[in-house]
């Protein structure tokens, strides 16, 4: 059985990474289309919101190939899928190991490989797993000269950002737990735990945000900070609680999010060669209004739900 909310989740979460890709190419883009060195906006959430869906995908589909696999088989599907996954963000940051490859993909492949020995373990293991993984992080950010060297030079955490994005894919899977106990059921209990997980980890987020314990723990994605990854992480849980009543209670739904989400890895790179096909050839043409910068968003977006759509109408679905 498909989750529609689980769909129109990732799908949301492609469909904000595009807006957000191109508007970061044009040097008026609204405020909070654009990210900025610190403090958090729209821009800032979509990233988390894709690798949280993942996180959630990755335990369910681990549990399930786990009742037909033996334990070599199902280490090798997995450990090679997110060596793949780090291999096409590598590719898609074109092997520039300073900034460029340290985006979604790769952070998403590494983060994978983290959380591998304790994918299946339960939820307080998993759960566990993040903040260590997040806390190491934090301690060699503040505490070491990587984290002045990251703010000047790289994107995203850099280097080690995947320790800090495994808190954010570690908080998916822990929700799925939840979902995954109730055989796959939303039960009140579990919508309320992720509720209530969700305003938890965003308070306690802001709380680390406070000027008290700045410099040492900036707010930053830049910089994928404790507090910016513990914030970020309940506004994921919100917003899969906030799908869930929209989508299975209220029986809303937006179609054209869960065919973008059906195959989140061809348009990736998909709109990935359209934003650099715009900077090539039109881009610099294009910077002065803010009408160019709606109409290239909502063509790039135009083709990529084309593409989607074709792919989904074959019943192709390309997945590592």
């Amino acid at each position: 059985m498909r989750w529609k909310f689980i769909d129109q989740f990732r799908g949301f979460a492609i469909f904000g990474m595009i807006i957000v890709n191109v508007c970061c190419e044009f040097n008026n883009s609204p405020y909070w289309l654009i990210h900025h060195q610190y403090g958090f906006t729209f821009a800032d959430f979509v990233a988390p919101a894709f690798i949280f869906i993942v996180g959630f995908s990755y335990r369910l589909s681990f549990i399930k190939a786990k009742e037909h696999l033996p334990v070599s088989e199902l280490r090798k599907k997995f450990i090679k899928r997110y060596l793949i996954i780090t291999f096409l963000g590598f590719l898609y940051g074109h092997f520039d190991f300073h900034v460029a490859v340290w985006d979604a993909l790769t952070d998403i492949g590494i983060a994978g490989l983290l959380l591998y020995p304790f994918i299946g373990k339960n939820k307080f293991y998993i759960l566990f797993s993040g903040i260590t993984y997040l806390t190491v992080y934090q301690l060699l950010f503040s505490y070491t000269a990587y984290g002045k060297w990251l703010m000047e030079h790289s994107i995203d955490g850099g280097p080690l950002g995947p320790f800090s994005w495994s808190f954010i894919l570690a908080c998916g899977a822990f929700c799925a737990v939840f979902f995954e106990n109730n055989r796959n059921k939303v039960s009140l209990q579990t919508f309320l735990c992720w509720l209530f997980g969700g305003l938890l980890l965003i308070g306690f987020g802001y709380f680390l945000s406070s000027p008290v314990l700045l410099p040492a723990l900036p707010f930053t994605q830049k910089g994928m900070t404790a507090s910016y990854s513990i914030f970020s992480s309940g506004l994921c849980i919100i917003a899969l609680c906030f799908f869930y009543i929209i989508n299975e209670k209220v029986k809303i739904t937006i179609n054209a999010l869960t065919t973008i989400g059906k195959n989140p890895l061809v348009i990736y790179f998909l709109q990935a060669i359209l934003i650099f096909i715009l900077q090539v050839s039109l881009l610099e043409k294009m910077q002065n209004g803010t009408l160019p910068i709606f109409i290239t968003v909502f063509v790039i977006l135009s083709i990529c739900y084309i593409v989607a759509k074709i792919l989904e109408i074959k019943s192709i679905f390309i997945k590592v």
